[in-house]
């Protein structure tokens, strides 16, 4: 919202025009003549009409919604200016005991896209003791606006849906939503996941420290919607999957894959890929586009979309059958960021004070545990037993408190509570020293600082401890877990920052575990053992998700393998009571009898776009990108040649470094389709001795292609966006191409 100048009536206060004049917020990226005004989301009954009045249109056209829909669905509250209602400062009097009125000049900011203050700096420079009043009344402020967004809108929509007898469904965040109490009620919770976003950050590339975005596909939001999930017992935890703003025509389904596997380890079960626009005929290709991957029949992988598909369908089957398993809690520092910043755009806060808590969670999933995030309002309704916190079903031993400076009188005796029972409070960085709000703000602090005394007195329990300097969380916390005795369900010996892992528990007392490296170039190996003693007596398998094959997975005496990892890897481990079964035996990377197969290919390049095919011979194979010719291409390269082969045992094709999804024929017969990780094929029922005919094809994406359509406005949008111009991505058959015995 923007506030407009008026003229104040003689005599009035200078606040008469935040009560007398009404400004309202806009569609933003609106479809045409859809660019209006938006609903007052913290007006109850303008929301029941606007409900109502949809629901009543729909059913007398078709009859009741619930013989149709399984959901309805409301997207990120994305809201600007969504800051007051008629009656808000009477329930801001009602709830914080004060008048809110004079304080709104001070606490109130210009703010610019999606709500995001321009400059909190502005005018005379504040004494310290304002500054900390202010803060307090700024915590007040947004606290009050949460609660009524949550009783107004999310309780309204929520019931709404259940009295149409559908299920509701949203991504219930946004600026001045709860991040986790929004979701608590939906019936199925939605987090969101990015190919990339505004600052290219690479994904399956980079994972650093000091920055909790970059090489991340999940968001920030994802640990809050999948934590309230999960204290409700719900197991159906949806995704938009993968929203797509920069690499569009360069994205290859292996970095889809990639992203939506990172989201199911904060607990995502269910993915729905961003959608694509619907262009008319007569929009020039490549039609309209916007946030999505091209998703369409003009896509050049399109024809291998299912396995994609197919993968993710196997994954949230297992998934949705059991509860994520997290015996730890984190209690973000929202409530400081919000009485020091104020509220954030999520799930890309443009402010943080705390930006390592998704990095905490990040170390402890690499060494092999879990936790859940919970708020203060979970906290307070946490029952507290034989040293675990308990909301539903979940139990927590353990709880972080990570830069935590303010926490409420209530909420610190909770914390008493659970330390005297036996469990443990890591506090990281700061200790809770002050109170929020600023009603009763003295006795309030010296309540919390008492409680703060008593619980110091737990040393063993009761834990404070500094932050890496160098934000290594992962190695930090894996000397952390020994020190403080911390939980884990694996031992990882050395932990891997592109390795992340999770577990699910099912009803029948059978258990997964699935385990990612999320690196697009290199492999991972680990030492792991399966130390979870609810596991001990139970036969590990190995469930493909490419083909839902099992196999049994021979572990040793202390349930341990050597993970070997390919780049984009997951492995899916079943515990059950079922034993016989065929033996997993990955295939071998190396072996003897080597074949180099990286010279002397004829290669077809079948042009999609343009419908064109050329012949060339390669005396060595290369990636296009280093071809002034070849680099603009865009489709699928039909690699052939013949070779002859007469050494006995299991033969294996390693092709190397694949840019495209690759399918491969020997003389004749498929060996099926690779879009991810090693390209390794086992040749032993198509091999003859003697020579032999293989032939490689490699679909490539078509970003290349797009940045020569220079009189293509849409194309150079995407692909040379000043700013954002795409590098030449790599294509092709790359090698080197082996072939060896095992």
């Amino acid at each position: 919202m923007e506030w407009k100048s008026i003229p104040v009536p003689p005599g009035k206060h200078i606040l008469y025009f935040l009560v007398k004049f009404k400004a309202f917020a806009s569609v933003i990226n609106g479809a045409p003549g859809a660019a209006g005004s938006i609903l007052n989301h913290m007006d109850k009954a303008t929301v029941s009409r606007y409900l109502e009045r949809m629901a009543t249109q729909m059913q007398q056209q078709i009859g009741p919604l619930k013989n149709y829909v399984r959901a309805l669905f409301t997207d990120s509250m994305e809201l600007e200016g969504c800051n007051w209602c008629d009656d808000f400062a009477v329930e801001f009097q009602r709830r914080r005991g004060y008048d809110i009125m004079p304080y709104l000049p001070f606490i109130l900011f210009k703010v610019g896209r999606l709500g995001a203050v321009v400059d909190e700096n502005y005018g005379a420079k504040k004494g310290a003791e304002l500054t900390e009043i202010l803060n307090r009344v700024r915590f007040d402020y947004e606290y009050t606006k949460a609660c009524l967004l949550k009783e107004r809108f999310t309780d309204t929509y929520v019931n709404w849906c259940r009295s149409l007898g559908v299920k509701s469904r949203a991504q219930a965040y946004g600026r001045g939503f709860f991040p986790l109490e929004s979701s608590l009620d939906y019936d199925i919770p939605e987090g969101e996941s990015w190919t990339t976003n505004y600052l290219r950050h690479k994904l399956g590339e980079e994972m650093p420290d000091e920055d909790y975005r970059r090489g991340r596909g999940y968001t920030m939001i994802d640990k809050y919607v999948s934590s309230a999930a999960h204290l409700k017992g719900k197991r159906l935890v949806s995704c938009e999957e993968m929203t797509n703003t920069y690499l569009v025509f360069n994205t290859q389904l292996e970095l889809l894959k990639l992203g939506s596997d990172q989201s199911a380890m904060t607990g995502i079960t269910h993915s729905v890929w961003h959608g694509f626009n619907y262009s008319p005929l007569e929009a020039p290709f490549p039609g309209w586009i916007q946030y999505g991957s091209f998703y369409n029949e003009r896509n050049n992988w399109w024809p291998y979309f299912n396995y994609l598909n197919n993968y993710k369908a196997r994954l949230s089957s297992q998934l949705q059958q059991g509860d994520y398993f997290a015996d730890m809690a984190i209690l973000p520092a929202n409530y400081d960021l919000w009485t020091e910043n104020g509220v954030q755009t999520d799930p890309f806060p443009e402010k943080l004070n705390v930006p390592y808590t998704s990095l905490l969670w990040e170390a402890i999933s690499k060494n092999g545990g879990n936790a859940d995030y919970i708020t203060e309002m979970i906290l307070q309704d946490c029952k507290v037993e034989k040293g675990n916190l308990c909301y539903g079903k979940r139990k927590y031993s353990v709880l972080f408190l990570p830069g935590i400076k303010r926490m409420s009188p209530k909420s610190m005796a909770r914390l008493l509570e659970f330390v005297q029972s036996g469990g443990r409070v890591v506090a990281i960085e700061t200790l809770p020293q002050m109170s929020l709000g600023l009603q009763d703000q003295v006795k309030n602090d010296a309540e919390v600082q008492a409680i703060l005394r008593k619980l110091q007195s737990y040393s063993d329990r009761f834990i404070a401890t500094s932050k890496p300097e160098d934000n290594n969380f992962m190695d930090w916390y894996h000397l952390a877990m020994q020190r403080f005795r911390l939980p884990h369900y694996l031992h990882i010996d050395q932990p891997n920052r592109y390795v992340m892992q999770m577990r699910s528990i099912r009803d029948d007392g059978s258990e997964c575990y699935f385990i990612q490296n999320a690196h697009r170039a290199n492999s991972a190996r680990l030492n792991i053992s399966f130390i979870a003693p609810e596991i001990r007596k139970k036969t590990c398998w190995l469930w493909d998700l490419d083909t839902g094959r099992r196999s049994r997975v021979t572990l040793d005496r202390e349930n341990s393998l050597l993970l070997d990892m390919g780049p984009t890897d997951a492995f899916l481990f079943v515990f059950d009571n079922h034993r016989e079964g065929t033996v997993w035996q990955p295939l071998a990377t190396t072996g003897s009898h080597v074949l180099d197969l990286s010279t002397q290919w004829k290669v077809e390049l079948k042009h999609k776009q343009e419908g064109t095919s050329q012949q060339l011979v390669l005396p060595r194979l290369m990636d296009f990108k280093e071809d002034e010719q070849l680099m603009w291409f865009s489709g699928t390269a039909i690699y052939q040649r013949s070779f002859n082969w007469s050494a006995a045992g299991q033969c294996l094709l390693n092709l190397g470094k694949v840019a495209g999804v690759s399918e491969v024929f020997v003389n004749g017969q498929s060996l099926g389709v690779k879009w991810y990780g090693r390209r390794i094929y086992d040749l032993a029922t198509v091999l003859k001795n003697g020579e032999n005919q293989i032939e490689v094809r490699i679909t490539t994406t078509m970003g290349n292609y797009l940045k020569t359509l220079k009189d293509n406005e849409n194309a150079q949008y995407w692909v040379n966006r000043k700013g954002r111009e795409q590098e030449i991505q790599s294509m092709g058959l790359i090698g080197p191409v082996t072939l060896y015995t095992s």
